[in-house]
């Protein structure tokens, strides 16, 4: 897990790597790329673990989930797709971050542990337990109040064989007086996005 940052504007996300060179967030974390792109000299980097002055990997690429911008009514409906893989300029070593692997969709009663940074606030990244709840129909609805910079941010298991990434955090929101953060599942929305990259890459 790293922060994504933009070296102009200050904006953050969180990403994970799910490759050596890619980096899975939120796709509305894409926008702090273009910025960058419309700037002198501007970069958008991936710091892995965060730590400043530690290693980082220029971002030079980015793909959204293909329903991302399609014209939907509802807003909550768009957040499903909100899922995105940055392209690093190198592969990251597995002695520096190792690439981390996707488990079955979120179950609600079930504990994930979100790993975030919020905005442009130092390591270390915030870890905590976040319980998946009754929620809006499509998302995963997890009992925690999130704030900004953690966009992206990976929700994982814990399982006896080692994490696994299950959801990527999109949105905040309320539920009654509970804060809740939302969430679109790893495991249905990564396959589509996979073949937009490589078929970017084909082009």
């Amino acid at each position: 897990v790293g922060r994504l940052e933009n070296t102009t504007t200050q904006q953050t996300c969180t990403g994970a790597l799910i490759a050596p060179r890619y980096v899975l967030t939120a796709a509305h974390c894409i926008g702090a790329l273009r910025d960058a792109e419309d700037a002198t000299d501007a970069r958008v980097l991936f710091r892995p673990g965060g730590v400043l002055g530690g290693a980082t990997y220029t971002v030079v690429d980015g793909a959204m989930h293909p329903l991302f911008n399609q014209p939907f009514a509802q807003n909550f409906r768009k957040l499903r797709f909100d899922i995105a893989i940055f392209t690093l300029d190198q592969d990251v070593p597995e002695a520096v971050g190792v690439p981390m692997r996707v488990g079955e969709e979120a179950r609600i009663g079930e504990t994930l542990f979100l790993v975030s940074w919020r905005g442009g606030n130092p390591a270390p990244p915030r870890q905590r337990g976040c319980m998946v709840i009754e929620g809006v129909s499509g998302l995963v609805s997890v009992a925690c109040k999130v704030a900004g910079g953690e966009s992206g941010a990976p929700l994982f298991r814990k399982t006896q064989s080692g994490l696994e990434l299950v959801a990527v955090l999109t949105s905040r929101s309320n539920q009654g007086q509970q804060p809740i953060g939302l969430a679109t599942n790893v495991a249905i929305r990564l396959p589509p996005l996979e073949r937009a990259v490589k078929a970017g890459e084909g082009s």
